[in-house]
């Protein structure tokens, strides 16, 4: 019998029009291809102001940052933090499956961060299960006024104190202004994929406010892997005078997923729920010397379904933050703040039994200025917890310019991270169960480095980083030798990791900019054993803008992690974005991700998405 040719040339077929996708921006060199003038491409220029908590442009900072404008967002047609943090150099994103699966960020290999909106910590007290952290981004839809992200590598406990251990991700929106205007976008893909959004916002004299909607739905990849996400964002704010504000956030997120287990343990029927608000007011006044600050937020956050059993874990977080900033003279200029927060968890895994904490916070940093070259900036933090006592928390930063092109900077400072409710209270009602006398894990980060702007078209920023923590938490076995021994969390390891991260932005022609990342780990326990972490990963980004046509194309690889039993290998991913405009108004798009459709884990025994697309259409209202 003869067999048909079309299926031996699917494959090929497929192959071809991946490539096509993905060489997309190199082969086109048409000489009248341009840049538009808002369009950023490097970062040395960029303003942030996470690092210090004061705004200063990333080539003045003493820290390795990196700022993803609203504009690379856009690119990439981004809707979750997870997807516009793709490609960032030292971070690693890792998911368990596809929409609603735990997504965990990792700075320098560290999952110990701080996650902020606004400046707003939106950590979880109680964990994420799997995580040293608190943050799942599978729960981040990105709000339609999103000016940028910022991304600080290294230690952060003199200004954040628990748990800014790798770093810091600051997700910054912005005030709405002019006349009202607005987005709306559509699209369908593969694995029954759906995406509305809609999103308007403007300014009515001194009134200036944006409302966005966002849903987004897919039948997953497995059996039991249906997801249905819904998310909502409103911003006000009211000028009054003199340079003072009053603004008002507020956030929703409700999702429903299944849950289709690890590749040993499937299930068919597991599912969860997701409900969160967070809102906060904030009085602002601008003066010459910076922004003072007075804000109280509120966040709170409801996971609940049948997983092996019914759950339910309430996260409630409560939070006064004062900031103000002074020059002194014209070589001292003064960030001091405050913090009460107070954290609560009620859950089925800690018995049903609330617990709370309350933390009580001041920090001081004087930014000090010795000639027109160099600068020392020296801060200290006091954190004062009724579950883990007392922390001092110094940090010591320099930067040298050495000339209008070029920076050297080292930073040292002391880190901790607070045990997670989980460990302190956990009782899953089959033995393992928490240990209230854990100590928090402490430590310090050090880094070295140079930021340089190359040449007109070339910039590249290198650092060398070391850090250390001692009273590493760990959940170990009752019993090593019973394989179905309970367990119990204990501060057993002292972890050291060194490494260097390495980026380079470049614009290659007028029609093409390209960014490359590569970061080295060297991560052992107090024995020297290696623990898991990636000794290398990297990337390559090409952008490309030609008249109508815009592309964005991300190749990632990552090193094999996690050890003994849990071990996955490495794996090299490409995602691209592209988008047409058919008119000022309108455009289309098409994002793929896994272009070339491979086949690995993050996890063991939790197979990533395939080849997935999502073709659709934005409209401006």
């Amino acid at each position: 019998m003869h067999t048909p040719r079309k299926s031996s040339k699917t494959p090929w077929l497929r192959k071809q029009i991946a490539l096509s996708l993905a060489m997309g921006a190199l082969i086109v060199t048409v000489p009248d291809c341009v840049y538009a003038e808002d369009e950023t491409v490097f970062q040395l220029d960029q303003v942030e102001v996470t690092a210090n908590r004061i705004e200063q442009k990333v080539a003045q900072s003493p820290n390795d940052v990196t700022v993803v404008t609203g504009e690379q967002i856009q690119l990439k047609n981004a809707t979750t933090v997870a997807e516009a943090l793709n490609g960032v150099s030292g971070i690693i994103v890792e998911s368990n499956g596809g929409s609603g699966g735990r997504t965990i960020p990792y700075i320098l290999g560290s999952d110990r961060i701080v996650v902020l909106i606004d400046g707003k910590r939106v950590n979880l007290p109680q964990g994420v299960a799997g995580s040293n952290g608190g943050v799942d981004l599978s729960t981040m839809m990105l709000p339609g006024n999103v000016d940028r992200i910022e991304v600080v590598r290294g230690g952060g406990s003199a200004l954040y104190g628990a748990d800014a251990v790798g770093g810091v991700i600051n997700i910054i929106t912005k005030k709405s202004s002019g006349a009202t205007q607005g987005t709306a976008t559509v699209a369908a893909g593969n694995y029954g994929g759906r995406l509305y959004e809609l999103s308007v916002g403007g300014q009515e004299n001194k009134t200036h406010w944006f409302i966005g909607g966002h849903q987004d739905l897919n039948d997953g990849q497995r059996g039991n892997a249906h997801y249905e996400g819904k998310s909502a964002n409103i911003r006000l704010d009211q000028d009054l005078r003199d340079g003072e504000a009053l603004s008002f956030t507020y956030d929703y997120y409700s999702s429903y997923s299944g849950v289709p287990g690890s590749l040993q343990y499937l299930s068919l029927t597991d599912y969860q729920d997701i409900l969160r608000h967070n809102w906060s007011m904030a009085y602002t006044r601008q003066h010459a010397d910076g922004i003072r600050t007075l804000r109280y937020y509120d966040n709170e956050q409801v996971y609940s379904g049948d997983i092996g059993g019914d759950f339910r874990d309430q996260n409630k977080v409560r939070a006064f933050e004062y900031q103000d900033s002074a020059r002194l003279n014209r070589d001292n200029l003064l960030t001091w703040g405050s913090e009460w927060r107070k954290d609560e968890v009620t859950s089925t895994g800690e018995g049903n039994t609330p617990h709370s904490g309350i933390t009580r916070a001041v920090f001081i940093q004087d930014q000090i200025s010795i000639g027109d070259h160099a600068t020392w900036t020296v801060g200290l933090r006091h954190d004062d917890n009724s579950l883990y006592g007392t922390h001092w928390l110094p940090k010591l930063s320099f930067l040298y310019q050495g000339n209008a092109q070029t920076s050297y900077f080292a930073n040292w400072g002391k880190v901790f991270r607070a045990p997670r409710f989980d460990d302190l209270y956990g009782n899953d009602g089959w033995g393992n169960t928490g240990n209230p006398n854990l100590r928090p894990e402490t430590g310090w980060t050090a880094e070295v480095g140079v930021k340089s702007k190359l040449n007109a078209a070339n910039e590249a920023t290198l650092s060398v980083f070391k850090r250390t923590l001692k009273d590493a938490i760990r959940w170990q076995p009752e019993d090593p030798s019973d394989p179905w021994s309970s367990y119990h969390p204990q501060n057993i390891d002292q972890l050291t990791t060194t490494g260097f991260n390495l980026s380079l932005t470049s614009r290659l022609s007028e029609a093409i900019t390209s960014d490359i990342g590569y970061t080295y780990l060297d991560s052992k326990d107090q024995s020297g054993a290696w623990i898991g972490d990636p000794h290398n990963s990297f990337h390559l980004g090409f952008n490309l803008r030609y008249a109508h046509f815009r592309q964005n194309i991300t190749a990632s690889y990552m090193d094999e992690t996690g050890t003994g039993a849990s071990k996955v290998g490495g794996y090299f991913t490409v995602n691209t974005s592209l988008n047409y405009d058919l008119d000022p108004q309108s455009s289309l798009f098409l994002t793929v991700n896994n272009l070339f459709d491979k086949k690995y884990e993050a996890y063991k025994n939790y197979p990533a998405n395939r080849r997935t697309f999502l073709l659709g259409m934005k409209k401006r209202l």
